[in-house]
């Protein structure tokens, strides 16, 4: 009978040794000892919690997440899988595994007790499958709840008679929150956060440690020797030093250069909120990260991550990145992204994606965001990296409407607890700061531009039309007669059609079609395209979705944009006369023959026609702001329209932690679980990934190489496809086009090459 868990005896007998892991072939004298991997992922995750103030939380989950293996039944499960030449490193995948992690998520909650006893349990129960939900009132999903698994009496784990060493308890453990909310739900919000915090640190911890001795060559080649901050902040300098020489003394190299030496001088304050807004074109990509390196270096925070809202200009930031870092950046740069090109795509790479483990990270507001509500370990993982570290969230604004509560309170969090500094960038004006119809919005943010409505008027170089209707024949004629010009439209459908119409009454080769129905492989050849016809002065057409808008480099005379909200009307303008060297920029803005697809782009189309009687020039600050007031501070019962939020209570009463990971995992959620990737046989790597797989070849290619090659389609669309045998899904999960024809070098994946009613064709 197993004995309770506080009379544990202290020792085992000194004959007997248990062992977490073993090795495939050698003799048992070469396993490891449960104690060796204790004290391994203790030390590991102590110094990882020791970021934000919790060593002891780090320490104590280390040595006690796998008090479990201890078990008879344990020890026999994995000496079967040895016998069976199963890799004893991924033992616990191995059909009929034992369940280890119960036991030490219920000796912690007995032992230490309280609500910290149920942060660690929580911790524990999860390291391998994830963080549980607390409770379910669906019977098929109760097993998998930390309350049911705590429950003795419901649930039997194996018995273990006897523990190797007892842990050392600290004497107080107490939560290391700088800054504790005021009301309940925000301090309930906060212990949750936490709780990921340190769950991210046993992930890490354990992983590490288990790689060290079951992959000793892989844990080897990790310790790369990555650059200091220090030294890449000289690097950037004196890049940018050289840049500003040769530039050109145009009126808006001048202004870029007054927005470096602001942000340089802003680094000083002490951590915390940053705004920095500055008009498309300002010079603000780089001029953040010599903000982000200078303040790092000045306050020793430990890195910078740099999130983007859009894949289409994560590999464009990223590029001149590399260019003004030169070589630090082979491995002081991290990309993290699906975007991610395989030649890009080292094992420095690949090991800083696993864990953020780099001084320089570059990914996507997504994967950042989402990851901060996930419940699942490889996601979870790297989160303790983001203690003491300088967050650049670009085009803050656009955070999605029905998340923001809960996306602002993690911000919120991350500056008052975890020592975090955050700089929202705009290239309009501040979305997120509070104010008075605001009280979401976060308070005591520094403006590191001192004054950013001069720099709009020094930086204005666009006029902004309205035009009635236009439908596409009219539409298509006046994209024919400009020389060069961009149109900007609101769905891929639309762009297809419209690309057609232009592509017929133009001379071939001079236009161009840009959608996230093409690849991404394919989008970056069209963009190499489109601006070598724009430096050469050569005719260049281009219909796009709003994939273009925000950060892609290109710079037009003349630019159209469907009927769209404020702030997409002023990204779309700045792709016109982006460098200024037209005394004007014209920007037409229409409405289409297609309405903006329902949810979050016809509402803010609908709030951009509410203000554009009052506002006609929606570039101006006061046009933003108003826009702004009506589209995000005034949706104030959509803020968290899926109630993430309630997911995160303190059951008073029973003095219980009722948390629900896995239901906040699943309700954050940036962009909707309704589309899937279809590889695509572009160009000839696509054509040999696909050949592969469609001939069966490989069972498996990594999904990392396929990325550039697949399109997304939604799951409507893509039932339709296969009912049409147009597509058909691989062994491994991946999906295949059929036919090379139905892709096109033109559009991409097309609906009149795939032989169906463009009709049906999904957005």
């Amino acid at each position: 009978m197993r004995q309770d868990l506080k009379t544990a005896p202290s020792r085992l007998d000194e004959t007997t040794l248990v062992y977490a892991h073993t090795l495939s072939g050698h003799p048992r004298s070469e396993w490891e000892p449960l104690s060796w991997h204790l004290d391994k992922a203790a030390a590991c995750a102590a110094i990882f919690a020791e970021a934000f103030g919790a060593r002891a939380w780090g320490d104590l989950l280390g040595r006690c997440h796998d008090l479990g293996k201890s078990s008879d039944a344990f020890q026999r499960y994995i000496a079967a899988a040895d016998s069976k030449a199963e890799d004893a490193g991924a033992v616990d995948m191995h059909p009929g595994r034992v369940d280890h992690s119960t036991y030490g998520a219920r000796y912690v909650s007995q032992v230490v007790g309280n609500i910290r006893g149920q942060i660690l349990a929580f911790c524990i129960a999860g390291h391998h499958a994830g963080l549980p939900d607390e409770s379910s009132s669906e019977e098929l999903n109760q097993r998998g709840t930390l309350r049911f698994r705590m429950d003795q009496t419901r649930y039997t784990i194996p018995a273990i008679s006897t523990l190797e060493s007892e842990p050392e308890l600290p004497s107080n453990l107490l939560l290391p929150l700088k800054s504790v909310a005021s009301n309940s739900g925000d301090r309930a919000f906060q212990v949750a956060f936490f709780t990921r915090m340190i769950f991210s640190c046993l992930i890490d911890a354990d992983r590490t440690a288990t790689e060290s001795f079951c992959d000793p060559d892989k844990a080897g080649a990790r310790k790369i020797s990555r650059p200091p901050l220090l030294a890449m902040k000289e690097k950037l300098d004196a890049s940018l030093k050289q840049k500003q020489e040769q530039a050109e003394a145009t009126e808006v190299n001048q202004q870029r250069a007054k927005v470096l030496e602001q942000c340089r001088t802003a680094s000083e304050h002490p951590p915390g909120f940053f705004s920095l807004n500055v008009p498309t074109g300002g010079g603000k990509t780089l001029s953040s990260l010599a903000f982000a390196l200078h303040h790092a270096d000045r306050h020793n925070l430990r890195r910078v991550l740099v999130a983007i809202p859009f894949t289409s200009i994560i590999e464009q930031t990223a590029d001149n990145y590399r260019v003004a870092l030169g070589e630090l950046a082979e491995t002081g740069l991290v990309e993290h992204h699906t975007n991610l090109k395989p030649a890009l795509d080292t094992r420095a790479n690949q090991f800083g994606t696993e864990n953020w483990d780099a001084p320089l990270i570059v990914t996507t507001n997504v994967q950042l965001l989402e990851s901060l509500f996930a419940a699942a370990t490889t996601p979870c993982r790297k989160l303790h990296r983001l203690a003491n570290s300088v967050i650049i969230l670009d085009e803050a604004q656009t955070l999605p409407v029905e998340l923001l509560r809960p996306a602002l309170a993690a911000l919120k969090e991350l500056v008052s607890n975890y020592g975090c500094s955050i700089v929202l960038c705009t290239a309009t004006q501040p979305a997120l700061e509070h104010r008075e119809d605001f009280d979401l919005g976060i308070k005591g943010v520094r403006p590191i531009i001192p004054d950013a409505r001069l720099l709009f008027t020094a930086l204005k170089r666009v006029e902004v039309h309205h035009e009635k209707f236009l439908p596409d024949s009219e539409l298509s004629e006046r994209l024919a007669k400009e020389d060069s010009a961009l149109c900007i439209v609101n769905t891929r459908r639309h762009a297809a059609r419209l690309y057609d119409r232009v592509a017929a009454l133009t001379e071939p080769g001079t236009c161009f079609h840009l959608s996230t129905w093409m690849c991404g492989r394919h989008r970056r050849a069209v963009l190499r395209q489109i601006r070598l016809r724009l430096k050469q002065k050569q005719h260049c057409r281009v219909v796009s979705t709003q994939l273009i808008e925000a950060g892609v480099d290109v710079d037009f005379p003349a630019v159209y944009r469907a009927a769209a909200g404020f702030d997409s009307i002023a990204q779309a303008a700045g792709r016109c006369n982006r460098e200024g060297l037209l005394s004007t920029g014209h920007t037409y803005v229409f409405d289409s023959e297609e309405l903006p697809p329902p949810g979050l782009q016809l509402d803010a189309a609908q709030a951009g026609k509410e203000l554009i009687q009052q506002y006609p020039d929606p570039l101006t600050p006061e046009a933003i702001e108003a826009y702004f007031r009506l589209f995000y501070w005034a949706q104030k019962d959509r803020w968290d329209k899926h109630e993430v939020m309630q997911q995160m209570k303190v059951d008073q009463v029973n003095n219980r932690l009722a948390f629900q990971f896995r239901q906040i995992e699943k309700q954050f959620k940036m962009i909707p679980d309704n589309q899937t990737p279809i590889l695509v046989p572009y160009r000839s790597k696509g054509r040999r990934l696909w050949d592969k797989l469609a001939c069966g070849h490989v069972p498996y290619v990594p999904h990392r190489e396929l990325q550039p090659y697949l399109v997304s389609v939604h799951s409507r669309m893509l039932r339709v496809m296969q009912e049409n045998s147009l597509v058909k899904e691989h062994e491994s999960g991946v999906w295949l086009l059929l036919n090379c024809t139905e892709y096109t070098d033109e559009k991409g994946l097309a609906p009149e090459a795939c032989g169906l009613d463009p009709s049906l064709w999904s957005v």
